[in-house]
């Protein structure tokens, strides 16, 4: 598990904290505006919010935020949660027929003009590339102040362009840095995805039941499960050599988990539940005695963390994982094994022996995991 950033890092001193983020916020008010480029994510995408919660931060510190989509002919117009006069919504300008050769060759400077037109908004605004840009932009730009690397580490090459010409590069876990400090060794540090916690979703008191002759202790997954990254054969194995225990499912699959799906419900000790409203989760999550993080090693998720981690920590459930890189950074901090058999066995002792360490994980995540965290380490690494 890498060194975290707890508040025994900082002298157990709240007023330390603050001191720190008071300072990364002059140096992004000196560099403002902050400019996201969002290339892969957009901005009002619902699994965007863990980007979403920085330029909310800065933005409610007064600090002007720019925020550039992905390249697309056609305009996109947000779906925002919130709302701010200093948060400007764009995207990347990019003609249609991108497939023509022609076209496709004449973007990039489509792209680089519109983004060395906001780099002449400030002094010298803070450029900061989230999951990716083309590289034949970067290669043109004056400079890149963060690459933060996103769930796929296999984008844009350590060599590349934007490896090369950020200041910072901002991996996510374990497996990740140590793609990348083999070339930039100096530059390169994790940062776990920021997560805002007060959202309202993490604040209700709803209620949710199971069906009178399911089994009372459960274990099962709450959130999107793709048979590409969850490994359904082994969810499955479970509900087979476990029928003294429930398994739940809920949130969207493809058509071969609804192919799994439906063969599952002969099984008495199997729910699924394709969707949950937000204000209803943290019902359905204190039903659950552990979270099955079951992930199959899928490249486009190598440079992932798995978010669903501190939400199970949140509701005090504790989690069992595949050993895959999506999860190395969580080595040494709950089971993480490569076989079934020996998570099954795991499992049913995680899940019966309530951890006493899952109130110190959550201190220890949910601090690390917070956003003003992550513009304090990237202010600071900026800076060096």
């Amino acid at each position: 598990m890498p060194s975290f950033l707890t508040r025994e890092s900082i002298s157990d001193n709240e007023s330390e904290f603050n001191l720190r983020f008071e300072s990364s916020l002059k140096f992004f008010k000196k560099r403002s505006p902050v400019i996201f480029v969002s290339q892969h994510y957009r901005f009002w995408d619902s699994h965007g919010f863990v980007q979403q919660s920085l330029a909310k931060v800065l933005t409610d510190s007064g600090i002007p935020v720019y925020w550039l989509d992905g390249a697309h002919w056609k305009r996109n117009p947000p779906v925002k949660t919130w709302n701010s006069p200093i948060l400007n919504l764009s995207q990347l300008p990019c003609l249609p027929l991108r497939r023509v050769p022609f076209i496709e060759a004449l973007n990039p400077n489509f792209q680089l003009r519109a983004l060395k037109k906001k780099l002449k908004l400030g002094t010298e605004p803070f450029l900061w590339v989230q999951s990716g840009l083309d590289e034949r932009v970067v290669a043109k730009l004056p400079y890149v102040d963060v690459f933060s690397v996103f769930d796929d580490p296999y984008l844009h090459s350590p060599d590349g362009q934007l490896s090369s010409k950020a200041k910072v590069i901002a991996t996510q876990n374990d497996f990740t840095k140590k793609l990348f400090e083999k070339s930039h060794s100096s530059k390169t540090i994790i940062l776990f995805p920021p997560v805002d916690m007060t959202l309202p979703s993490f604040c209700e008191n709803s209620e949710f039941y199971f069906p009178d002759n399911f089994p009372k202790k459960t274990m099962g997954y709450i959130g999107s499960f793709f048979s590409q990254g969850f490994d359904l054969l082994m969810f499955e194995d479970f509900i087979r050599s476990l029928p003294d225990w429930g398994f739940v499912l809920c949130g969207r699959t493809d058509s071969f988990g609804l192919k799994k799906i439906e063969t599952w419900k002969r099984y008495k000790n199997f729910i699924y539940f394709p969707w949950v409203p937000r204000a209803q989760l943290g019902a359905l999550w204190k039903k659950i005695n552990l979270n099955l993080m079951l992930y199959r090693p899928e490249s486009t998720s190598h440079g992932a963390f798995p978010v669903k981690f501190l939400e199970a920590l949140y509701y005090r459930v504790p989690s069992i994982t595949t050993c895959v890189p999506k999860t190395s950074s969580l080595e040494g901090a709950i089971p993480r094994f490569l076989f079934p058999e020996q998570l099954k066995s795991e499992a049913v002792k995680e899940a019966l022996n309530s951890s006493q360490l899952l109130d110190f994980l959550y201190e220890r995540f949910s601090f690390e995991m917070n956003p003003k965290i992550h513009l304090i380490r990237i202010a600071e690494a900026a800076q060096k």
